[in-house]
Order: C-alpha cells, then sequence, then structure tokens
C-alpha cells in the first residue's frame, strides 16, 4: 500500500522542464510556419485566378457567349470578376461565381490588353490576344525578403491555354 503512495505523479521541477522545452521548440518553430503560411496564401490566391480563368474559358465555351475575366482596381485593392457579353457589346457579370479580391499584400502585377481583361471567345481562343500584355502576377516582398520563390506568374497564350511559374524576384 505505502508503494502505491509514492508514485503520484510529476514533480513541479519536471512539469517546468516540459513546458520550457515545448516553448523553447514552439518558438524555434514559428518562423518556419510564418513562412509556410506565406506561400500557401501565395498559392492559393494564384490558384484562385488560374481557377477562375479556366472557368471563364470552360463558359464561354459551353454558352458559346464571349466571356472575359476582368480585373480592376478600387483603393488601392485589385479585384476580379467574371463576365459575359450578351448582347455584343454589352457585358454584365456572372452570378454564378462572385467577384473576387487579391490581398493587397501580394502587389498584383497585372500586364493586360487595354480592357483589362481576358476574354475568350467561344471557340476558347483569347480575343484580342497580345503577346507583351499576357500576365498576371502575384509577389510576396516577404518572401522575397527570405530569398524564397516570391512570384507567381500566371501567362495565358491565343489559344486559351494558361501556364503557371513560380520564380524569385520580383
Amino acid at each position: 500500500m505505502d508503494r502505491i503512495r509514492g508514485k503520484r505523479g510529476f514533480t513541479l521541477l519536471e512539469t517546468i522542464t516540459v513546458v520550457a522545452v515545448i516553448g523553447v521548440l514552439t518558438m524555434t518553430s514559428l518562423p518556419n510556419i510564418a513562412t509556410m503560411l506565406e506561400v500557401r496564401a501565395l498559392n492559393l490566391s494564384a490558384g484562385d485566378i488560374m481557377s477562375y480563368l479556366q472557368q471563364t474559358r470552360w463558359q464561354a465555351v459551353s454558352t458559346k457567349l464571349n466571356h472575359r475575366l476582368r480585373f480592376v482596381s478600387a483603393g488601392g485593392r485589385w479585384a476580379y470578376v467574371l463576365e459575359v457579353e450578351n448582347p455584343a457589346g454589352t457585358w454584365t457579370a456572372k452570378r454564378s461565381l462572385p467577384a473576387k479580391t487579391i490581398p493587397p499584400k501580394f502587389a498584383p502585377m497585372i500586364s493586360l490588353p487595354e480592357s483589362s481583361a481576358v476574354a475568350f471567345a467561344a471557340t476558347g481562343f483569347v480575343s484580342g490576344y497580345e503577346s507583351q500584355r499576357s500576365e498576371i502576377a502575384l509577389v510576396s516582398s516577404k518572401l522575397g525578403a527570405l530569398g524564397r520563390e516570391n512570384r507567381v506568374s500566371i501567362r495565358f497564350f491565343a489559344s486559351g491555354s494558361l501556364q503557371l511559374t513560380k520564380t524569385r524576384g520580383g
């Protein structure tokens, strides 16, 4: 019976030591976790744009109506919205996909034709394609300061195909 009473639990010193070790491990891993979250947020933002571009092309082909993804800047924030041309010359936002914003921390670099849009014809090809103005890039200054890949670029081509690349620089 006395043997059982002697084995009650951990001492205060043991508990403090374990808590201190956990604290040190947490503090050393926080920068890596923050970097990983920034990389993930950058990739998700680029993935959202890529998805909307693919959806825009698919909508154009399936409905046989011209569609475009238009980028607008208001108050230092960039947003994009899927629009349909019906009747000819009149563009209206598609209600099925809401407008999305680009997080301002990613400093978007948008090089598009004068309409600030990527327009797809009913054939799936890009209307008014200009090779010098066919890129949307998101840049993370936080990742750049760490020497990591900090730029995600989405290029589109006359055929309607898309290319996503990740690089350093900005």
